[in-house]
């Protein structure tokens, strides 16, 4: 009888596929974008699809020609077209601006780069806000929930250390994304050029399960797929030279790409003093190389690689006596590459593959020398923990693997897994998450993490939820909700094996209203440290916190013709009991109260622009603490206060070449008014003396012309800024 019923089951598929008829298309808006989630459905009968990511769609019909197609998506105007069996039909849909647009899950997060038209800031705006440097990590401090530090390297969100917002390029963490530390200095981001990335999102909290290790923030990089055309970039200045060229295949199927970029401080030092003295550097090189390829029909291939070399020797005064100078040197290289390849597999599937080497090396000594800088050793409590060696080498692999499932109205499902593989430790972690479009005002994010550590023998859950409500034709209500997990340092961790994973709690809610070149945007938040890692009386994660503030951001490109300003504000209280805290204490990198302003006029009639960056915030705690971890010493360092100015004008060298080059001649100062900074203080052994952490120099000059060839960024910078 089985068998029987096979044989009938097997033949009528075999009927219906016999006399079925494909019906395969695209949908895309009038720039050629696929219009994900679009509605396909045949007139007269029940047959359909929904448009996958990239807007191609496929179903099978048993139904006779001729097929009329309707076509339908929030925020355009219903499209119908003929369709013929086994051919695409190709069908251009136009904005209805009478529509809503599909609500967008947004806590916590601000998206820049190409892929989002509706970006707070795009690779342009990072490279043209004064005082960055064009760095994507310094270009995010001026964005709600961001401190201003200017004495250590890193992210400090909401109330988290540095370490605690970690970066993700294609997926994959970045083990080391910042050179050696140096003391009282910020140090460079290795990964710092925006144009190699088409998405770039800073997160401050609330995001995605399929990332994990960030207990405050995530930085997300999306690096770009082919390039339009090949092109060059060349640039000197006082203190950089970088050169790059990239390359596409004549196939437009491949392309390839080399940059290098080099810095030193040796010779703008003579020019301008700074303290500490700089003996050595502080010098950089940062080689880039990337290799993308088409595979099959969707498939792409990309392939990243970034090496990193830096040195610097430094001596500053020492605060137990004026006859010595403290003794700083460093030499550091780091190898990240990263290997991606994403495609799909079904006509409703996605899969995205990554890995990720990485492997890092310092060498870092610590002493003291006489004032002509010949060692010594001098004895005594106050000089014990001035001298150190120090020999570190890292290595780690990384595999990640996710599929997406497309669904009919709109959903979508992620499964994925991953492993981080060290020279300690084995981190090895599944998630799932679900987005689900409830209506057209309504979206659903559901997700969870699990994590695994074979050194602690020990695992964690991590549910994440995320809610978006549409109030109106341009504006929505966020809310989110999630657990995020972190492991302690890698020093730490040897110490003390057994440690579990810091934990955080995050509660997020937003309002957004974007219209017209303008967006608002208000968020309040509310984080809860119930796992912090304690170094007294002992090594373990006793330790707790809270943090909660509410941030207010507001950017205006059309109210003035070519002027483009944003303003950012964050309110932040904070108390955590961690390291050799003795009880809970506001932490020394925290400031309640974070103003940033910037604004950017472009004159065209001179192909000019004038770029101000202004940031202010109130003063930060700092402490002294005795060998026995008593307070000895507080208060409050006086308030930062910040005006850069930039620079840039815009010409063509030589508009004669076949391949017309784009260059500019940028100039900028930072610290325009010449405030002191202070970010905290050293205090000597006995507490009687403190001395002040400041920038290394008053103000900090920039001069220099780079030219770009092949690719015109003149419009760019025109669509993206203005």
């Amino acid at each position: 009888m089985k068998t029987f019923c096979l044989l009938c089951l097997t033949g009528l598929l075999a009927t219906y596929n016999a006399n079925a008829q494909q019906i395969i298309g695209r949908v895309t808006d009038k720039s050629g974008r696929g219009l994900e989630g679009a509605s396909i459905s045949l007139n007269g009968t029940a047959d359909g699809a929904t448009a996958d990511s990239t807007g191609r769609f496929r179903f099978a019909t048993t139904a006779q020609p001729p097929y009329r197609l309707t076509v339908s998506y929030i925020g355009y105007k219903t499209a119908t077209a003929d369709a013929r069996a086994g051919i695409e039909t190709s069908i251009v849909m136009g904005k209805d601006p009478s529509s809503l647009q599909p609500v967008v899950i947004s806590a916590g997060a601000f998206s820049a780069g190409d892929k989002n038209k509706g970006a707070v800031m795009t690779a342009m705006d990072v490279v043209s806000v004064a005082g960055n440097g064009g760095d994507v990590a310094n270009a995010a401090r001026t964005l709600p929930g961001a401190q201003q530090i200017g004495e250590r390297e890193g992210l400090f969100v909401r109330g988290g250390a540095g370490m605690e917002t970690r970066q993700f390029v294609d997926g994959t963490l970045v083990p080391s994304p910042y050179f050696a530390t140096l003391p009282g200095l910020p140090q460079f981001n290795r990964i710092s050029s925006p144009f190699l990335f088409d998405g770039i999102i800073f997160s401050t909290g609330g995001y995605s399960a399929a990332y994990g290790q960030g207990l405050s923030g995530a930085l997300i990089l999306e690096t770009q797929d082919l390039p339009e055309k090949s092109s060059a970039v060349i640039g000197i200045s006082p203190m950089v030279a970088v050169a790059g060229v990239q390359k596409l295949a004549k196939n437009g199927k491949s392309s390839l790409g080399l940059s290098t970029r080099y810095m030193t401080w040796q010779y703008y030092a003579k020019a301008v003093p700074q303290n500490p003295e700089y003996a050595t550097g502080p010098a950089y090189s940062i080689t880039e190389a990337n290799y993308r390829m088409k595979t099959g029909k969707t498939g792409i291939l990309k392939v990243y690689a970034n090496f990193g070399y830096h040195e610097s020797e430094l001596y500053r005064e020492d605060i137990d006596s004026a006859a010595l100078l403290n003794r700083f040197a460093t030499t550091d290289r780091n190898l990240y590459l990263n290997i991606s390849h994403r495609s799909r597999p079904g006509e409703h599937w996605r899969l995205d593959l990554g890995g990720a080497l990485n492997y890092n090396s310092a060498d870092i000594s610590r002493g003291m020398t006489n004032i002509d800088k010949t060692p010594t050793h001098p004895e005594g409590a106050a000089y014990t923990g001035k001298f150190s060696e120090y020999r570190g080498r890292e290595r780690s692999l990384q595999g990640k693997a996710v599929l997406t499932r497309y669904l009919e109205g709109g959903h979508l499902i992620l499964a994925g897994a991953e492993a981080q593989i060290g020279e300690l430790d084995e981190l090895y972690a599944g998630f799932a998450e679900g987005e689900w479009r409830l209506h057209h005002a309504l979206a659903l994010r559901t997700g969870a993490r699990w994590e695994y550590s074979r050194l602690s023998q020990s695992g964690n859950l991590a549910p994440r939820v995320s809610l978006a409500v549409r109030t109106g034709a341009r504006s929505q209500i966020n809310a989110a909700y999630g657990i995020y997990y972190q492991q302690a340092e890698r020093r730490w961790r040897m110490e003390a094996p057994s440690l579990p994973q810091a934990r955080a709690s995050h509660y997020i809610l937003n309002y957004t209203r974007k219209e017209n070149g303008r967006i608002f945007r208000a968020e309040g938040f509310y984080k809860h440290y119930d796992r912090l890692l304690k170094t007294y009386p002992s090594t373990d994660m006793s330790g707790s916190g809270y943090a909660n503030g509410l941030e207010m951001f507001w950017r205006d490109k059309k109210s003035i013709s070519n002027f483009d300003y944003w303003v950012s504000y964050s309110y932040l209280h904070t108390r955590r009991d961690h390291l050799n805290y003795p009880v809970p204490l506001q932490p020394d990198f925290a400031s309640p109260h974070t103003l940033s302003v910037v604004a950017k006029r472009f004159f065209e009639k001179i192909s000019t622009n004038v770029n101000v960056s202004w940031s202010v915030a109130a003063g930060r705690p700092y402490y002294d603490f005795t060998a026995n971890h008593e307070i000895r010493q507080q208060g409050t360092t006086r308030a930062y206060n910040v005006v850069n100015l930039g620079f840039a004008h815009m010409l063509s060298l030589f508009p004669k070449w076949k391949q017309k080059d784009f260059t500019v001649i940028a100039c900028g100062v930072n610290n325009v008014l010449g405030t002191r900074q202070v970010f905290g203080y050293d205090f000597s052994y006995n507490g009687q003396t403190k001395s002040p952490i400041t920038l290394p120099a008053t103000r900090n000059y920039f001069i220099g012309i780079f030219m770009s060839l092949g690719i015109d960024r003149t419009e760019d910078y025109l669509n993206d800024n203005l």
